[in-house]
């Protein structure tokens, strides 16, 4: 039994970012009760570190007690517009923690609405992402990239459309192609690194009999990794602890290939990955 790694392993650079940043706020805030509002990433797995920094994650502001001394830190897919008014309405200090890259779509959108163009952005409706942004642009028109072709657009007045960071490559490109109009400006919103991660799974695909994607089913970059094998006819399995691993699981695969989704953290690939070996040796 052969194992492929398919780069690129562990956190994507956005996440290491985001933990490299609550380590430091807990650093430079003694004294100071920490919450996570519902989850800071979409991984069980990354999630369960915060625990390290005492950090407790709540789905209500109600059970922060002592406001004055305590920060909760924001969701890195984007918080809704709401909620932020309810952390400042009550006077509780928040540390925004949103990617770096769903900020600059965000910036994007603010400057051509600005500049007098009907924006869209293309979404998952039921993701963290796509719902913050909505939140924050009433005018914007959400577009369900399940059901997109329903879409009529303004293609007489001048447009732009942008998206969530984690979708799948092929389908933005399917939609920007499909729109054949000079007033229509089509920004692809795709995380970079996402897309690497999408490509470098492309190049082996077709040459793995399993795919081993590790993460977790509310991560939408973990989904598409299994939908790239899917698409290819490549048997996969998403798998978000190691104890999922065993040899009837394995049984009859020849070569196997083993990714992470962006979320995932390195500690948790170590422990599947060697779980594998085990078995295959």
């Amino acid at each position: 039994m052969e194992i492929v790694n398919i780069p690129i392993i562990g956190w994507c650079n956005g996440v290491n970012c985001i933990f490299n940043n609550v380590k430091k706020i807990v650093k430079d805030n003694p004294n100071t009760k920490f919450y996570c509002f519902k989850e800071l990433v979409h991984n069980k797995a990354s999630n369960q570190i915060l625990k390290q920094y005492k950090i407790k994650i709540i789905t209500s502001l109600s059970a922060i007690k002592d406001k004055k001394n305590s920060i909760v830190l924001l969701q890195a897919h984007g918080t809704t517009q709401e909620l932020i008014n309810k952390l400042k309405k009550n006077r509780i200090n928040y540390v925004d923690l949103t990617c770096k890259f769903i900020k600059f779509n965000e910036s994007k959108l603010l400057k051509k609405q600005q500049e007098g163009y009907k924006t869209y952005f293309i979404g998952n409706p039921n993701h963290q992402e796509t719902i913050a942004t909505a939140s924050k642009f009433k005018s914007t028109e959400i577009i369900d990239i399940f059901s997109w072709k329903k879409t009529k657009f303004l293609k007489n007045k001048k447009s732009f459309i942008t998206n969530q960071t984690t979708l799948n490559s092929d389908k933005i490109f399917e939609i920007k192609n499909s729109l054949k109009s000079s007033n229509i400006l089509f920004d692809n919103g795709c995380c970079p690194e996402i897309l690497l991660r999408q490509k470098n799974l492309k190049k082996v695909v077709k040459d793995i009999d399993l795919l081993i994607v590790i993460g977790d089913n509310n991560s939408n970059n973990a989904i598409e990794l299994t939908n790239i094998a899917k698409a290819n006819n490549t048997k996969f399995y998403l798998i978000n602890t190691p104890t999922k691993i065993t040899k009837k699981l394995l049984k009859g695969y020849t070569k196997i290939g083993v990714c992470t989704s962006a979320s995932a953290p390195k500690s948790l690939y170590e422990k599947i990955y060697k779980k594998l070996v085990s078995i295959a040796n």
